[in-house]
């Protein structure tokens, strides 16, 4: 008899603290109102994907997860391997090697960074715009590996739905000149800023360099908004002052090439957007060519604003 009560506290003492780890579990699950609450697995509340840099070749992005632990303990993730899709093409792979504390019945914030090739973005978004779509579906599939005896791996998965958004392009397409002095000159540049999106949007705190001849880089910017037309070509007049010991550093080059002078440009400008996902975004468009292409485009310009006249 007494052996058998020896027996029953020893399943109480044990049954008891599970008992008790149920019923408060139970509590904060009944406490929380989010519709994607779970007992005792981790699960991915929010998603936030913000795009920092975009130029020709990548673009470099933050996903921020938002992970909330139910457990009444914290725990240590080693590691986190995770991969991102842009409608059902799989655009990274990738590891985060750092680890990561997810605190007891609280949420954390995870920050991944994402660099994607345009490559694989430009094929995506452009089989979206041929199926009629205005966005597509980002879905990123995580594994968190733990030291949970009962748990060592978690598989947490989450999508959002954001808008097709191509990265702006640049073209020059005429330089002349104006305010000419003992000291140098200023030129002006005529630039197209072209946008294939379906949507305008505002441009600010333009900056801008410009290089004849792998002679140093001539800088200018622009402070304040600049509107930027939808699934058209927005044309932006920019100044930039040359002092002649500039212009005497490509007389050379000039002379001996002719019009196959190589000239180089380049933009930086921020977005101005509603959206979260877009909003601030540093861009960056390049643009390159010869002194003859320059010209030539000059006066296929002019030749259509006479044939518009």
């Amino acid at each position: 008899m007494k052996a058998k009560r020896i027996v029953l506290v020893l399943l109480a003492l044990i049954l008891l603290p599970i008992a008790v780890f149920f019923a408060l579990q139970f509590y904060h699950y009944s406490k929380n109102e989010s519709p994607y609450r779970t007992l005792l697995i981790p699960r991915l509340e929010i998603v936030v994907i913000e795009i920092d840099d975009l130029s020709s070749d990548e673009i470099n992005m933050h996903e921020k997860l938002l992970i909330h632990n139910p457990l009444p303990f914290n725990f240590t993730a080693d590691s986190l391997q995770y991969k991102l899709f842009i409608g059902d093409v799989e655009v990274i792979k990738s590891t985060y090697t750092k680890s990561l504390i997810i605190r007891k019945w609280n949420s954390t914030w995870i920050d991944l960074p994402v660099t994607i090739n345009n490559d694989k973005l430009l094929a995506t978004l452009n089989k979206a715009d041929k199926q009629g779509k205005d966005s597509v579906m980002y879905r990123i599939q995580t594994t968190f590996h733990t030291h949970i005896p009962f748990k060592k791996k978690f598989d947490i998965d989450a999508e959002k739905l954001l808008p097709l958004f191509y990265i702006p392009t640049a073209q020059l397409k005429e330089v002349y000149h104006d305010s000419l002095s003992l000291k140098g000159v200023t030129l002006f540049l005529k630039v197209m800023i072209g946008n294939r999106n379906k949507f305008p949007f505002k441009v600010k705190d333009l900056k801008y360099k410009f290089s004849l001849a792998d002679n140093e880089w001539v800088t200018g910017a622009e402070l304040g908004e600049i509107d930027i037309k939808q699934q058209d070509s927005t044309e932006l007049l920019l100044p930039l002052r040359i002092s002649f010991s500039d212009i005497f550093k490509s007389i050379g080059p000039l002379i001996r090439k002719g019009g196959k002078v190589e000239y180089k440009f380049s933009m930086d400008l921020n977005l101005v957007s509603e959206s979260n996902s877009i909003k601030n975004s540093k861009v960056t468009i390049n643009d390159t060519g010869t002194l003859k292409e320059l010209i030539k485009l000059a006066k296929d310009e002019k030749k259509k604003e006479k044939e518009k006249k």
